[in-house]
């Protein structure tokens, strides 16, 4: 494992707030964000919607 797949690994899982007009809004749908080179979980982001 090189040094940033380790780095990433040691790192706890974010959970992010979608940012409109400055204010942090929380959604109940998201999407995995995933480390491309091995596939763990590193974060999730909202999904935003035109509602």
């Amino acid at each position: 494992m090189n040094a940033i797949a380790a780095s990433t690994a040691a790192c706890d899982v974010r959970h992010e707030a979608l940012r409109i007009d400055g204010e942090r809004i929380r959604r109940d749908a998201t999407i995995d964000v995933r480390n491309p080179y091995d596939g763990t979980l590193v974060g999730t982001v909202p999904k935003a919607t035109l509602d």
